[in-house]
Order: C-alpha cells, then structure tokens, then sequence
C-alpha cells in the first residue's frame, strides 16, 4: 500500500470546565463549574490520533483553539503533547455564539492552513451540541467521518472505523477530510517533562477574533431536576397483613 506522505493536521481543542470537579448548589439546584480548565476529553483523543498520522506519515500537527486567554492554556498542552506549532483564536466567551458562527470564525482560520486533515472531538464535555466539526466541513465543502475509533491513512485517502448503535462501519473518503474522534481511539498520551519543556519554544500564535453576531440560539444554563420519591410505607402492621397489602399492590398494579 503505497504512503499518503507528510501529512498537514489541525486538531480543534476546546477548553472546558474540568467535569470531574463540577458540583450542584443543592438550594438553586443550579450547576456550579471549579476554575480548573481542562481540554474536553473527545478533542484529547483527536490530538492523539494526530499525532500518531504523523508519527507513521511525517509531517505536521496544528492545535487550533478558540477562547480567552487562558484557553491558551489547552493549545500549550497540545504542543507538549507533541503537537508542531498553536493557533489560539481570541475571544472572550467561545460560548457566546450558536454552533455554527463557532464553525465559521474556525473555517475561516483553517482555510488558509490549507490542511489535508482536520481532526475535532465528536463532542465537547460542557455544551455537547456535537455540531461544529460537522459545520466546519461544511463551510469548507469538505468529506466529514463521525464517531471514529480507528483511522488510517493510504495514498488513497483516509479510511476510518465509526462506532454505530449497532455495531461497526467502515468507510473510506478522499483527503482532505473533517474527522471527529470517539473515546475509542487511543488513549491521550500524558506530556512528558521534555514535551513540556519542548513546548515553551514552539510558536503558539495568538489572534484576536471576533466572533459572528448572529445568535440563531440561546443555550438556557444547566440545572439539577429536584429530587422526587414516591411510594407507600407499611408499617406497624403484622408481617402476614404487610405481605398481603404487597401482593394487592402488585396486583393493582398489574405485576403480577
């Protein structure tokens, strides 16, 4: 099989609220976020699967971020993950506009990177629309392959395994490509001290953006249902009398 030769990879990373520290404000019920920020665990698996394409094919591998300053943050884990070089898109609130102005302040940024792959998270951890990888291919008139757990790449193109509700599908497509990650990928590699080191001296571009005005949809914040409960207690009652009134229940309710 011949090779695909050096590859040029973006991987789209977004940076979250850490979801293992989140915690419910039992009173409001409303959900509140730690100030740990994390990258969203599907784009984890996408920069992995980047940078094994270039490590078996050459090339480079482009972390391409969204958000305010801190979400520089999220690209700098990317280079020293092993990722070439960062591009962080300046905004102050990446959740401020619906899913598809995201899609077109990022198409226009990859355009000009003119990449042969484009790999994103199938979904992110705090909103989880699952729309703006798909949005971004088609803005560029681009192939897109979902929910993939395997990706290879041929002088052919790019053939992907995707993880169905029921089973498996294999499909091929010419490059370049949109490919979203699934947690059935391999596993994101830790940065190691050197990569952490390495990454200080990789260029991480930053620019300010502005992000589309049109707001087509409006995402109400989260919030914990109260609890509820129901049922009947039998107490104070002889065990024979409360396993009789048990059986007339269930047999009220048509169990048995």
């Amino acid at each position: 099989m011949t090779d695909a030769g050096p590859l040029t990879i973006a991987v789209l990373i977004k940076q979250v609220p850490d979801m293992n520290a989140l915690r419910v404000d039992r009173a409001s019920g409303s959900i509140v976020a730690s100030g740990q920020r994390v990258i969203s665990s599907y784009d984890g698996y996408a920069i992995e699967a980047a940078l094994r394409l270039k490590e078996a094919h050459g090339g480079e591998v482009i972390a391409v971020t969204v958000g305010p300053a801190a979400a520089r943050d999220a690209a700098t884990r990317a280079l020293a993950m092993g990722a070439d070089r960062g591009m962080h898109l300046e905004v102050a609130d990446p959740n401020a506009t619906d899913s598809l102005g995201m899609a077109q302040l990022l198409a226009d940024a990859l355009m000009p990177l003119r990449c042969d792959i484009i790999l994103a998270g199938q979904t992110s951890d705090d909103v989880e629309t699952g729309q703006v990888g798909a949005q971004v291919a088609e803005i560029l008139g681009l192939p897109v392959i979902s929910n993939v757990v395997e990706v290879r790449v041929d002088a052919q193109g790019v053939q992907a395994r995707r993880d169905m509700e029921d089973g498996y599908q294999t499909v091929r497509s010419p490059l370049p490509a949109v490919i979203l990650s699934s947690t059935g990928l391999d596993e994101p590699r830790t940065p190691s001290v050197k990569g952490i080191m390495a990454a200080k001296k990789k260029p991480l571009e930053t620019v300010p953006a502005a992000l589309p005005p049109e707001d087509r949809l409006a995402w109400e914040p989260p919030f914990a249902p109260a609890r509820s409960a129901s049922g009947v207690i039998v107490q104070d009652v002889p065990a024979a009398e409360a396993a009789s009134q048990l059986v007339a229940w269930l047999r009220e309710q048509k169990l048995i």
